[in-house]
Parts: structure tokens; C-alpha cells; sequence
């Protein structure tokens, strides 16, 4: 089901239009230019983890082998922890090529950062960018992890609205439409008030939003604790249970927060360690004068202490959850691609080179 909505739409700024199909070829968002992008990379494996509600495949790419440890004996983190010793669950030992997995657009139409992340693989994988421009960092530190991008995992909603490309200079109507969507009644969903109907009934809808799948959920609130969990999350705890990633980077989209403090039922330690990341991250930023630098200040988000997504993955596979809140050019600030994308490559350095240097998951103290 695709929107059907026209690409001109209003500005918010000046009474012009703006054409959001209109970006260059280094700005790759859809899914069918993303899938041709991946398979020509040299040295990357490309793969299906699932299917989406929609009945889309879920694609994930890979750089570097995979590093399993010796000794795992355990299937559960919560098991292992339980009888004291977190290697039963690990494995023992320390990777020498850790993982890192990119969780890209759990809701559909926020895929800058999984423009960002393409091109940071283009530079692991090729050398540069996709503009050309070299990031000697990040490809140094990079090729020191098995690096994976699951680019789009909300894939329905990002081909139900990928006539749109990009959204700078975007009316915040026209944005509130594109993201969640309107009802037959005529009632607009706005956020976060259309978290109270979960799932979005399908049949209900005018325009199903970006944010949900097919089946109108929310995916970064299916924890699989339901009865029938998405699809899309079984796909993606079956995948992590295999991979056993080291970090994940949940890739979600506002108007550039960056690095946030989000999962309430992880470990302290793995909480404090987060604050590290989101101020290296932020830190960047900021010295090299980009307008967006922010720094995780607060304990929980603006829901308080929820079971989301993060959580999920830190119980699943004992990863570090890192979600990281890219710009969007929301109001116009950055106002241009360009900017957008090095400052959510710059996260996606940093974090990287703080976790090769530091390692992604902190260390269980007395049960490893």
C-alpha cells in the first residue's frame, strides 16, 4: 500500500513548494536504490533476515567475519547472569572483531541515519563516501568490526511513502501527515497521542503513516511479549540471538538529539556507559561547529521508564542498545543534505572509534 501523495508540498518556510523526490544520487533512502547499493559493494554479504508484515524482505548487510567465542553454554542472558558467570551466555573471552549492527527506520520514514550508514559501509567497504570524501577514521576503525546494516526494518513504511526522498524545508503539517497519518473520520493522528490506539487499525486509516508496518504497529513497542509478536520482531530477535552483536545503533529521527538515554531495564553500568558515547558524539559535533552536538541529560525519555525497544535487545543478546535521535532539517536547521549527512556520519564515527577503542558492551564485573 503506497501513499499515493504527490511530492511538491508546502514549505515551511516562504510560500513556495518543496519537492521531496528531489535528492542527490549520494542520498540514498529508498529501499529498491539501497538493495543495489549494498549488492555492489566488494567484500559485503547481503542477506534476508525476514519478511515484513507487508510480506517485504527485511535485507541486512555485513562487512567482516563474525567472531564466536568459545564455551557458550547458555541460550539466556538472564539465566547465565542468574548462575553467575555472563561468559556461559558470551562465550569466553574477548572478541578481537567485535559487532556492531545499525537498526535502521524502525519507523519508516526516519532513514537519515540509514543514509548515513550506507555511506559510512561505502566507506569501509570502498574508501569514501558516496560524495567521494574520504573519512580516514571511521574506515580504520571500522574495518576492525563485522560491521551489519539492516537498513530498513519498518520497510513497509518506507515504501509506502518513498516517493519522498527527503524533508528539509518541509511544512510541519505536511510532516505530521507523512509520519502518522489520517484517519477515514477525518480525526489527524499526532504524536505521541496516537500511541494510545495500538495498532493503527488498517482499515480505519486515510493515509497509514510512515511510522507503523502494515499492520498499523508501532514496531519499537512490540516487545514479543504478546501473544502474536510482528513479524519484522521475531525477524530481528531470531537474528540477533545468531549474530550476537556487541552494540546496536537503534536509528530513529528528530531534530538531531543524537545519542540518547532511552532503555530503562538494562544495567546501570550499561546506562553509564551510554552517557560515554552520547558525549563523544555530541562533543564532535560540536568542535567541528556543526549546529546540532546534543548530549544525553536526562535518565529516562519524555515517557519515563517504558519497556522499548532497547531493552528487548539488551535482553535478548546482551548488546548495547545506542539510540541515536539523526537530524532531520526539521524547522529548516541544517538546511542542507550536506550538513545532515556529516553530522550523522560523525556520530556513526564516533561511536565506532569509541568502541573499538573502548569496546561497545561493559564488562559484567566479577561474573566474566
Amino acid at each position: 500500500m503506497r501513499s499515493g501523495a504527490a511530492s511538491l508540498l508546502k514549505a515551511a518556510v516562504g510560500r513556495g513548494k518543496v519537492d521531496t523526490s528531489k535528492a542527490p544520487a549520494w542520498w540514498v533512502s529508498r529501499s529498491d536504490e539501497t538493495e543495489r547499493l549494498l549488492r555492489s559493494l566488494p567484500g559485503v554479504e547481503v542477506f534476508e533476515i525476514g519478511r515484513s508484515a507487508g510480506g517485504r524482505p527485511i535485507l541486512a548487510a555485513a562487512w567482516g567475519a563474525r567472531e564466536d567465542l568459545p564455551n557458550r553454554t547458555c541460550g539466556s542472558l538472564s539465566s547465565a547472569l542468574s548462575g553467575g558467570s555472563a561468559s556461559a551466555f558470551y562465550g569466553q573471552g574477548k572478541r578481537e572483531r567485535q559487532g556492531l549492527l545499525f537498526l535502521g527506520n524502525a519507523h519508516g520514514i526516519e532513514f537519515e541515519g540509514t543514509v548515513a550508514a550506507l555511506n559510512a559501509l561505502n566507506v569501509i567497504a570502498r574508501g569514501t563516501d558516496l560524495r567521494g570524501r574520504r573519512w580516514p577514521i571511521l574506515r580504520e576503525y571500522g574495518r576492525k568490526l563485522r560491521f551489519v546494516v539492516i537498513p530498513h526494518f519498518n520497510v513497509d513504511g518506507r515504501v509506502r511513502h518513498d516517493i519522498h526522498r527527503h524533508f528539509l524545508n518541509l511544512d510541519v503539517e505536511e510532516y505530521r501527515r507523512i509520519s502518522q497519518g489520517d484517519l477515514k473520520s477525518g480525526e489527524k493522528l499526532v504524536w505521541p497521542k496516537s500511541k494510545l490506539t495500538w495498532p493503527i487499525p488498517p482499515e480505519a486509516v486515510e493515509v497509514m503513516g510512515g511510522y507503523f508496518n502494515d499492520n498499523g504497529v508501532n514496531l519499537v513497542y512490540d516487545t514479543g511479549l504478546a501473544a502474536d509478536p510482528q513479524p519484522e520482531t521475531t525477524a530481528l530477535t531470531r537474528f540477533l540471538r545468531r549474530e550476537m552483536p556487541d552494540g546496536v545503533i537503534l536509528s530513529h529521527s528528530n531534530n538531531g538529539s543524537l545519542v540518547c538515554e532511552h532503555a530503562s531495564f538494562i544495567p546501570e553500568h550499561f546506562r553509564m556507559w551510554l552517557q560515554a558515547f552520547s558525549a563523544v558524539a555530541g562533543s564532535a559535533c560540536r568542535y567541528k561547529g556543526y549546529r546540532k552536538f546534543g548530549v544525553a541529560q536526562a535518565a529516562h525519555g519524555y515517557a519515563g521508564q517504558i519497556l522499548y525497544q532497547g531493552d528487548v535487545i539488551y535482553h535478548t543478546c546482551g548488546a548495547l542498545p545506542l539510540l541515536v535521535e539523526f537530524p532531520c532539517g526539521y524547522q529548516n536547521v541544517p538546511d542542507t543534505l550536506d550538513e545532515l549527512l556529516d553530522i550523522s556520519m560523525t556520530v556513526i564515527q564516533e561511536i565506532v572509534r569509541f568502541g573499538v577503542e573502548y569496546r561497545f558492551r561493559p564488562r559484567e564485573k566479577g561474573r566474566e
